[in-house]
C-alpha cells in the first residue's frame, strides 16, 4: 500500500503555547518545520484562564520576548486589560499581567505561524514516534529519533522531534459523574501516542488540572462586586512594542467572594466530587487548587476571592477565576448562585477537571532533550508543568536547542542565575516533582537580579547570538544599557551642598536636611526620594526614556543588595562550571553513600552544581564527588 512520506528537519507535535514557540524558533533558524495539531482551531488556545503573565509568569513572558519568542508581541496586540502586580513591594516581584481577548490571541498567533517561512501547519494526529537503535551508544543515548507517523499512515522523516502535547494525551474531562474522553474545550484527545512513548522506554505520569465555569455576562449583577481597573499607564510585555501603541481603552474585571453558604454546599456534596470519590487518578496542581480543595484544606477561611473576567470583546462569556471545580452540574449551579452578584447566573460552560498523560521530566537534560533518545525534545505541560507561560518558555528553549542540534552547534542552557526560565527548567529536570509545577518568585534565589524589567539586558545577547533577535533589537538593548550606565555615573559624580534651596526641597519631600554635601545617587538611596522627585534640584538632567529611568532607580536604590547577590552568583557559577563526565562510573566512588549513588546514576547530572540540587545527595556526597573528580 502506498503512503505519504515527507522529509523535514523538525516535527513539532502540538500547537499550544509550547508548540507555537518551538515551531517558530525552529523555522526562524532556517529549519524546515511541520507543526501537528488535532485542530487548527486550537492553535495557541487558552482553555483555562483568559490572561497572560501574573506573579513570576510575567517574568517568563519578558524573558521569552528577550530571547526572540512571540508570546509578548501577540499579547501586546490582543490584551483588553493590563496591570503591573505587586507594585507596593520591591522591584524583584513586580510582574505584568494582561487580560487577553482569547479568540483574538489565538487568531493572531495562528496568523504569525501561517505566514512564517519554513513552517507548515498540519491538522493531523501523530500516533507514533519513529526511532532506531544506535549501533554505537553516544553518551547516555541508546536510540535516535527518525520521524513520526500520523493516524492516517503518513510518515514524516525528521532530524528532530519536539513533543508539546499539553493536556491532550489520553485526556478525559470530568464533571461530577459525567466523564467525556476529550481534550480541553471538547476537542479531540490524542489516544495513541502514549503507547508509542512507553514502547521507547519513556516513563509516563498522570496529572490533573481544572477550569471554572463560564457565565453569561447578562445574568451577572456587577453592582454587588468590586470593580478592578487596569493601569492608567500600560507597560507592554514586549521590549519591541512601542509603549504608545498599548495605551488603549481597557475593560473592567470584577471581584467578589464565596461565603459559608457556598462552602456548606460544597462540603455536603464532596462525595459526588471525582477528586474525593477516587475517580480521578491524576495529581492536581498544589498552587491552583479547585474550590473543593480550598474549602477542605483551608477550612478556617470564611471566604475565598472570586474574579469575574471577560473572555473577550466579542463574547458575553465571563471566566469565574478562583472557582475551578469538577463537581456535578447541579451542584455547580447551586454553589455559584450563593456568590454575591451570581445569584441569577447562567452557566455557558460547566467547570470540569481534565486528566492527561505527561512525563517524569527527570528523563530530560537541561537542554530539554531526552537523555536516552537522541534528537527528541519536549516542552510544556507534557513535561509536568502548568501554565501557558511556563509552556511557552520551555517550547522556546526546546525549539532553539532542536535547531542547534541539527546544526551541530552547542545547545543553550540558561542557569538559575540567568533567568526564571533557567530556574523553571532546572527545577523540572533536577528535583522530584509529583504534581504540576508552577513558577513562583520564591523559587528564584537570585530574584533581585532576575527582574522582569531587565530581562532584555540579561538575555537579548543570547537571543541575538542564536539568531532570533534582530540587530535593531540588539542595538536598542545596548542603547538602554549605555544610557543607564552613563546616568548612574553622572548621579554618583554630581554633588549638592547644604544651600537653602536644597534644604527647603528636602524638607518639602519629608527628608532630613543635609549637614555636608551629598551626591544625587546618595540622596536617591533615601526611601522617600527617587530619580523623578530629584528633578527639581538636578540642574544637568536631560530627557531619558522611562525604561532607562526605571533601571537607574533600581540599580542605585538596591546597589548593596545587588552587589551581595552578585557575589552569591559567583560561588554558584563555580559549582556549575565543574562538569561531570558523561561516562562517569558512580559505583567506582567508594565513599559515596548508596542513596546518593542511586540518585546520581538515575538523574545523570551534567555538573556538580546540578548534582548538589538532587534530593538525597548531601553536601558530604558532593565533597566526595569533588575529590574524586580532582583525582581523575
Amino acid at each position: 500500500m502506498s503512503e505519504i512520506r515527507e522529509k523535514v528537519d523538525v516535527c513539532v507535535i502540538g500547537a499550544g503555547h509550547a508548540g507555537c514557540e518551538a515551531a517558530l524558533a525552529c523555522a526562524r533558524l532556517g529549519m524546515e518545520t511541520v507543526i501537528f495539531t488535532v485542530s487548527v482551531d486550537s492553535i495557541a488556545l487558552m482553555p483555562c484562564n483568559p490572561n497572560i503573565g501574573g506573579s513570576s509568569k510575567g517574568h517568563l513572558v519578558r524573558e521569552i520576548d528577550a530571547l526572540g519568542g512571540e508570546m509578548g508581541k501577540v499579547i501586546d496586540k490582543t490584551f483588553i486589560q493590563s496591570k503591573m502586580l505587586n507594585v507596593s513591594k520591591g522591584p524583584a516581584v513586580h510582574s505584568l499581567r494582561a487580560q487577553a481577548d482569547k479568540a483574538e490571541y489565538s487568531r493572531a498567533m495562528r496568523k504569525v505561524l501561517e505566514n512564517q517561512e519554513h513552517l507548515t501547519i498540519k491538522q493531523s494526529e501523530v500516533v507514533e514516534l519513529l526511532a532506531e537503535d544506535l549501533s554505537v551508544p553516544k553518551g547516555h543515548y541508546v536510540k535516535k529519533i527518525t520521524g513520526v507517523r500520523t493516524y492516517t499512515g503518513a510518515v514524516y522523516e525528521a532530524k528532530a522531534v519536539i513533543l508539546c502535547t499539553g493536556t491532550y494525551l489520553k485526556a478525559r474531562c470530568l464533571c461530577g459523574e459525567a466523564i467525556t474522553y476529550t481534550g480541553p474545550n471538547g476537542l479531540q484527545a490524542a489516544n495513541y501516542l502514549t503507547d508509542s512513548l512507553v514502547s521507547l522506554g519513556v516513563e509516563m505520569r498522570r496529572f490533573k488540572t481544572g477550569t471554572p465555569a463560564r457565565m453569561d455576562k447578562r445574568s451577572i449583577d456587577f453592582d454587588k462586586m468590586e470593580e478592578q481597573l487596569g493601569d492608567e499607564k500600560v507597560v507592554p510585555f514586549s521590549f519591541s512594542t512601542n509603549p504608545d501603541d498599548v495605551q488603549i481603552d481597557q475593560v473592567s474585571c470584577w471581584l467578589t467572594y464565596t461565603n459559608e453558604k457556598t462552602h456548606d454546599i460544597i462540603r455536603a456534596n464532596l462525595d459526588r466530587s471525582p477528586i474525593y470519590a477516587g475517580i480521578i487518578e491524576g495529581t492536581g496542581p498544589r498552587y491552583c487548587p479547585s474550590i473543593e480543595d480550598k474549602v477542605v484544606k483551608f477550612a478556617d477561611k470564611e471566604r475565598h476571592q472570586v474574579f469575574i473576567e471577560p473572555e473577550g470583546l466579542h463574547t458575553n462569556e465571563m471566566y469565574v477565576g478562583g472557582m475551578s471545580s469538577s463537581l456535578p452540574e447541579d451542584v455547580q449551579l447551586s454553589m455559584y448562585r450563593t456568590v454575591p452578584g451570581l445569584e441569577n447566573c447562567k452557566i455557558v460552560k460547566n467547570a470540569y477537571a481534565i486528566e492527561y498523560d505527561c512525563i517524569n521530566p527527570e528523563q530530560l537534560y537541561p537542554t530539554l532533550e531526552f537523555k536516552r533518545i537522541l534528537g527528541l525534545f519536549s516542552g510544556g505541560q507534557f513535561n509536568g508543568s502548568s501554565g501557558y507561560e511556563e509552556a511557552a518558555a520551555q517550547g522556546l528553549i526546546a525549539g532553539i536547542n532542536a535547531a542547534l542540534f541539527i546544526q551541530e552547534k552547542e545547545q543553550i542552557v540558561l542557569d538559575r542565575s540567568q533567568a526564571y526560565i533557567g530556574v523553571l527548567i532546572d527545577d523540572l529536570v533536577t528535583k522530584e516533582n509529583f504534581e504540576p509545577y508552577r513558577m513562583m518568585t520564591s523559587r528564584a534565589e537570585y530574584r533581585l537580579l532576575l527582574r522582569q524589567d531587565n530581562a532584555d539586558l540579561r538575555l537579548r545577547k543570547i537571543g541575538f547570538q542564536v539568531g532570533l533577535v534582530s540587530k535593531i533589537e540588539m542595538d536598542e538593548m545596548l542603547a538602554k544599557k549605555y544610557m543607564t550606565e552613563k546616568e548612574i555615573e553622572r548621579l554618583k559624580n554630581t554633588s549638592i551642598g547644604a544651600a537653602k534651596e536644597y534644604q527647603d526641597f528636602l524638607v518639602s519631600q519629608g527628608s532630613s536636611p543635609l549637614k555636608t554635601s551629598a551626591t544625587l545617587a546618595e540622596l536617591m538611596c533615601r526611601p522617600e526620594l527617587s530619580y523623578e522627585s530629584l528633578a527639581a534640584i538636578d540642574k544637568e538632567r536631560k530627557w531619558l526614556p522611562d525604561n532607562v529611568i526605571e533601571q537607574v532607580n533600581i540599580e542605585i536604590k538596591y546597589e548593596g543588595y545587588i552587589s551581595r547577590q552578585l557575589k552569591q552568583v559567583e560561588q554558584y557559577k563555580k559549582m556549575e562550571k565543574k562538569k561531570i563526565p558523561v561516562d562517569i562510573d558512580y559505583d567506582a566512588i567508594g565513599s559515596l553513600r548508596l542513596e546518593a549513588r542511586q540518585k546520581l546514576k538515575k538523574m545523570k547530572p551534567v555538573s556538580v552544581g546540578q548534582a548538589s540540587r538532587i534530593s538525597g545527595v548531601s553536601p558530604a556526597d558532593i565533597s566526595v564527588l569533588l575529590v574524586y573528580l580532582r583525582e581523575q
